[in-house]
């Protein structure tokens, strides 16, 4: 992958981030001004395209108000500017981990979620109003435990001020009680926002928080660390960190919410605040790379997308998703893993020493050599050959009546006869029927399958990646290393007459699920997650 490169970013100038080719959902060519002003859910701008202990402090302040407000209120559009400073610009820059929420993404952002969303009315009628946010406070505050809590009024207290945009970063240091987190909240007016915060705060009888306000931010901070966040914010902001910025340029569009970790620095940092039985030596020993994520919308689809970059030099793998393109056409759901021979060459000393000592913790050793005395296998040779270039499971459209479900696998393997010998063993291992599985050798493929008929059916092929569903999903699977697919319309189907109302309404609007991520260097690769609607 390329990095990127920028200029050198001038202190309390908020940085811009770029835009990695044209916008999910609309042209490159789109602007701002190219669309009028205020769009609502109502509206489509554009013809429809087919296809430990509870720290109430910060909650109250920092997450009751601006996360829960903002999160819903990001499709409230009423302009289409997307400009102005982000809460990384008055972030300190020596955290490890950042979340945004952006409420006023690009307009392309905003034209493509109200399409999306259009095919989800459920979503569409609840967020569907001038300002979604009044009507998620006045549910959160019915909802509170103090009344204090309840006694503030949106209209009077939260609307004049709260701005568009909330980030939170996480610093080094820090305790499991008190970790050294950072809240930005975009505030429109600083006297009010801080007049409100400060008497949300005192609802809190602890007096755990500190508050400042910088640059039309509202930064939350766990007591006594306030000053200190703001001076390390003076020495350089997250916008003015080299690696961020470069990581968020690579990743392109952010969309309404995004994420970014040092995973060299972050995982050892949320070790030293406690709760690691998660976190073990071998797992954040030598642990490098960052991940950057964004979760934004297109006409057709919301997706996840993130990116890994700077990870440790295990090499790169080739994939490719020709053999889940090559499924049947009727495949309700299908997992592909490409490359997982060549993988296992680099991960196994990890996966080895990873097993060994999670076995050693119940006081078992050698747990390869049991597994390969067992099995009379040898590890990982015989684990590459199962796995094969290609491994693909599978499992086509059916009405589930019979007691077991119909359901396969296909491999292409370096040693296809070996492969099918590993099935049979594998079988007699587990004490299943012998005729519980079909397996089946063509060339360099083994086919297996839990009827005959689908065994046939997957040796024969078919045409599922020319599917609209597929292609929407997962997008390109030319050099794939993990593919999923699941087609929501076939769910639903099934599902008819045992759903009804609105969870019916929700099931109906949706069309698909994928997954698709690749390596794209060595250390480096790429990740979507998207949700189709109908």
């Amino acid at each position: 992958m390329t990095e990127p490169t920028h200029g050198t970013n001038q202190p309390d100038q908020p940085y811009t981030y770029p835009t990695a080719g044209p916008t999910a959902g609309t042209s490159a060519g789109t602007a701002a001004g190219t669309v009028p002003g205020g769009v609502a859910l109502a509206d489509d701008p554009q013809p429809k395209v087919t296809g430990g202990r509870k720290r109430t402090g910060l909650l109250i302040g920092g997450v009751a108000t601006a996360l829960v407000l903002g999160g819903a209120g990001a499709f409230a559009f009423q302009s289409l500017s997307g400009g102005g400073s982000q809460p990384a610009d008055v972030l300190p820059g020596d955290a490890y981990a950042y979340l945004r929420l952006d409420i006023d993404p690009s307009a392309g952002q905003k034209i493509a979620a109200v399409r999306f969303l259009g095919k989800l009315p459920q979503v569409k009628d609840t967020l569907g109003s001038d300002d979604p946010r009044k009507k998620l406070w006045e549910m959160a505050s019915k909802n509170s435990t103090n009344d204090c809590v309840a006694k503030f009024d949106y209209d009077k207290d939260i609307a004049p001020w709260l701005g568009d945009r909330v980030g939170a970063a996480i610093r080094p240091g820090g305790s499991e009680k008190a970790p050294n987190v950072a809240v930005a909240i975009q505030v429109k007016d600083e006297a009010a926002a801080k007049d409100t915060l400060t008497k949300l705060f005192a609802c809190d009888k602890s007096g755990d928080t500190d508050l400042r306000m910088k640059d039309g931010y509202a930064i939350v901070t766990p007591s006594g660390v306030g000053d200190a966040t703001l001076a390390a914010v003076d020495k350089g902001s997250l916008a003015q960190n080299a690696t961020f910025t470069q990581d968020m340029g690579a990743l392109g569009e952010q969309g309404i919410m995004s994420a970014w970790f040092d995973m060299g620095r972050g995982l050892g940092e949320i070790q030293k605040l406690g709760g690691t039985a998660g976190l073990s030596a071998v797992t954040t020993a030598g642990a490098k790379g960052r991940f950057a994520a964004a979760l934004r919308f297109d006409a057709d689809y919301v997706e996840m997308a993130g990116i890994v970059r700077g990870a440790d030099g295990t090499k790169s793998v080739k994939g490719g998703g020709a053999e889940i393109a090559s499924l049947p056409a009727n495949t309700l759901g299908a997992l592909n893993i490409s490359g997982a021979d060549q993988m296992l060459d680099g991960a196994w000393p990890a996966v080895k020493k990873q097993i060994e000592s999670l076995a050693a913790a119940d006081g078992a050793s050698d747990p390869i050599g049991q597994v390969e005395q067992q099995l009379d296998v040898k590890l990982p040779d015989d684990l590459k050959v199962l796995l094969g270039r290609s491994f693909t499971i599978a499992m086509p459209d059916q009405d589930f009546t019979s007691e077991v479900p119909t359901i396969g696998a296909k491999v292409v393997s370096s040693d296809a006869k070996r492969a099918d010998e590993l099935v049979g063993r594998l079988m007699d291992a587990s004490g299943a029927p012998s005729d519980m599985l079909t397996h089946k050798v063509d060339g360099d493929k083994v086919f297996v399958a839990t009827t005959p008929g689908y065994a046939d059916d997957l040796k024969s092929g078919g045409k599922l990646g020319d599917s609209d569903a597929f292609k929407l999903a997962v997008g390109d699977v030319s050099s794939s290393n993990v593919t999923l697919f699941v087609d929501l319309d076939k769910v639903y189907t099934l599902t008819k007459g045992q759903v009804d109302g609105e969870a019916k309404t929700f099931l109906e609007s949706l069309r698909a699920v994928g997954v698709n991520s690749s390596t794209t260097g060595n250390g480096e690769g790429t990740f979507t997650l998207r949700v189709v609607g109908n």
